[in-house]
């Protein structure tokens, strides 16, 4: 930094006059400051303090929360455990133990005495289900694919065959004496012999009659 642009102490004459106003409305706002906190700590040590343990808080535990609480123990909690033990659960044992209990020993010894009778079901499934497995795949292996070949060959070799040349024999039998013997005359004769006469007939007969017609009714006010 150069020493123009060091800070330049003010002049006495300026400094001390700034001294003696900062005193004069600082000082006083501190020490008021000051005074505020101290107040404000005798009050809550005095007064604040002592109100909240001895007032406030024993209102609130004794007048709010102990009925609060007793309200709640013997309005809600009590009943509600009553009900719960009495109402639901002690018939809920009742039902496991003298229903549930019996029906499931009762299937649990009819599956045990009857064991050997579901043991040679499932045995005679099983057996039924391997010869049912092995006689689709015989049948799928020796009867269903040489069938599903056999079918492809004839499709392969006579139907599409015999398809493509009644296609070719169509379009060259039909199709064309379709086009030749009557799309091709009728056209001519549409375009040569039916629209020229039909044409001069609109233009030389039937517009002519139309615009006499038209000027006779506008004449006679008719239209």
């Amino acid at each position: 930094m150069s020493a123009r642009e060091e800070v330049q102490p003010l002049p006495g004459w300026l400094a001390w006059p700034i001294r003696v106003l900062a005193v004069i409305f600082v000082v006083p706002v501190k020490l008021a400051w000051d005074g505020l906190g101290w107040v404000l700590a005798q009050l809550w040590k005095y007064v604040g303090a002592p109100l909240t343990k001895y007032v406030i808080q024993p209102f609130l535990y004794y007048v709010i929360w102990l009925p609060l609480r007793w309200i709640t123990l013997y309005l809600l909690w009590i009943p509600l455990r009553w009900i719960t033990v009495n109402v639901l659960w002690t018939p809920l044992v009742w039902f496991v133990k003298y229903v549930l209990a019996p029906v499931a020993e009762g299937i649990w010894w009819l599956l045990r005495a009857t064991a050997p009778f579901w043991y040679l079901l499932g045995r005679i499934l099983l057996e039924a289900a391997r010869a049912v497995g092995w006689a689709m795949t015989r049948i799928y292996r020796y009867v269903l694919t040489p069938i599903g070949k056999a079918i492809a060959l004839v499709w392969r070799w006579v139907v599409v065959p015999i398809g493509l040349a009644i296609a070719w024999a169509w379009n060259h039998s039909v199709v064309l004496l379709w086009r030749y013997l009557v799309v091709v005359p009728v056209r001519f004769v549409w375009q040569y012999l039916v629209v020229p006469p039909a044409r001069w007939v609109n233009a030389w007969i039937l517009r002519p009659i139309a615009e006499t017609t038209r000027r006779v009714l506008a004449a006679l006010g008719l239209r």
